[in-house]
């Protein structure tokens, strides 16, 4: 009789066993699925990022006043992130994008850093605006103080930059600058010496 009861308390064990085991892996059954709903929702996160940035890209490209203002009112996140491309801030953006100069002033008015270098070059707003030759830009960024000393990753300030891309660079591929570009360049320069100067 106890050889009986020890082989039924075996078969009671192991059932229990199994019991446990069904249970252990119903209960890992949701996780799964759960981490399988947690992984798309990031990717449609990221997905919705990216259609974000397209549209806010579009939207300084056309640079209408209203849509602009709309854009930067409801910006979501810190408007010093790195938010276009993990290289670039709205406003080092906006001054590679924009026609519309009055973008600044928008920028400006939700706490951007003037001086909040792209990423991978070190270049700062001014830095962008002054070599695309935007002299509306360039009088806007003014009127925030931007350092005029600051260097880039390759050591250069504002002028060093402005020379060495539009004159140094375009002499290597035999290109010089119009007459149109030369004026503009020309009135950037006053306006930065004329600030220098102060």
């Amino acid at each position: 009789m106890g050889v009986c009861d020890s082989s039924t308390d075996g078969k009671n064990i192991k059932k229990k066993r199994r019991q446990q085991n069904n249970i252990e892996e119903q209960k890992q059954k949701p996780r799964k699925k759960n981490h399988e709903l947690v992984k798309a929702d990031l990717d449609d996160s990221r997905h919705m990022s990216e259609q974000d940035l397209d549209e806010r890209e579009e939207i300084l490209r056309r640079g209408k006043k209203k849509e602009l203002q709309n854009m930067i009112n409801n910006y979501s996140g810190d408007i010093n992130d790195y938010s276009f491309g993990q290289n670039k801030t709205l406003l080092l953006q906006a001054c590679m994008t924009c026609p519309n100069a009055n973008v600044i002033d928008m920028i400006m008015q939700k706490g951007a850093d003037i001086d909040k270098e792209e990423y991978q070059t070190g270049n700062t707003a001014i830095f962008l605006s002054a070599v695309d030759l935007k002299v509306d830009f360039v009088k806007k960024l003014l009127n925030y103080n931007p350092n005029l000393q600051h260097r880039n990753h390759a050591g250069q300030n504002i002028f060093d930059f402005l020379n060495f891309q539009l004159f140094e660079q375009r002499q290597k591929i035999g290109r010089e600058l119009t007459d149109e570009e030369r004026d503009k360049y020309q009135e950037i320069e006053n306006m930065l010496n004329e600030y220098v100067g102060q």
